[in-house]
């Protein structure tokens, strides 16, 4: 799955907030007729290294669903909601098309991926607005280069209700390999909802997350970019 850098032109988006983010935006088609429709995406379930120290970049991994080959095409609208005391920046994943594009229905799923640098120190959040509701991710920024200190994969996964967001304790959690669908890590999820796996450092991983509860199943497939080394990896995910 690519994220949205590689299917458009890039631009680097100057915040009020003091947020760098470098986003992209895409539609389908190109036609000059017909009006303009614009559809806020589902979302399932999102990533993204929680704790980042400078020079370190951000990235926002959202998974969506989409209907048609237009849909496919996804953008990011950015808002900042406030910034004291802590910043809080709403995430909108949005398919832009005209009327008269030629839009192919297809089901399927796919990851954009925000990218966000130039955080600053303190607590940040982010949220996530799809068409089924709020994901939020919450992330601590500094300025301290050697503020990330953990020295392997560390990967938490958040099982929530899709109804309402509420945390699933005792959800059935499975970690996979990607690449070969070889299995890395399975168990229940806390009381809390969280499910916790730790490897050490080896090459970036790419990885799929299934989650199972009272015969509901979900998945999120990571594949670029993957985890990272010394960069632990927060994910929420809904069933």
């Amino acid at each position: 799955m690519n994220s949205i850098l590689s299917r458009g032109r890039a631009a680097l988006l100057a915040l009020s907030a003091g947020v760098l983010l470098l986003a992209a935006a895409t539609g389908c088609g190109g036609s000059d007729n017909g009006s303009e429709i614009r559809k806020i995406l589902p979302v399932t379930a999102i990533a993204f290294n929680d704790s980042v120290a400078a020079g370190d970049t951000l990235f926002l991994k959202v998974q969506y669903n989409y209907t048609t080959t237009c849909e496919k095409a996804v953008k990011f609208e950015f808002t900042v909601l406030s910034t004291v005391p802590t910043p809080v920046y709403q995430v909108t994943p949005v398919a832009v098309y005209r009327s008269t594009d030629p839009c192919t229905g297809v089901n399927g799923t796919d990851v954009a991926v925000l990218r966000v640098t130039a955080l600053g120190g303190g607590p940040r959040t982010f949220q996530v607005n799809g068409a089924l509701g709020t994901l939020t991710a919450d992330v601590i920024a500094s300025s301290d280069p050697n503020f990330v200190t953990n020295t392997g994969f560390g990967l938490r996964v958040r099982v929530e209700d899709a109804s309402g967001g509420a945390v699933i304790p005792g959800a059935h959690v499975q970690i996979r390999d990607a690449i070969d669908n070889s299995m890395l890590s399975e168990g229940d999820a806390d009381g809390a909802g969280i499910y916790a796996y730790d490897q050490a450092c080896g090459s970036e991983l790419q990885y799929l997350v299934s989650v199972s509860v009272s015969g509901r199943t979900a998945n999120l497939v990571v594949r670029s970019p993957g985890a990272r080394c010394r960069m632990p990896e927060y994910v929420v995910i809904r069933v």
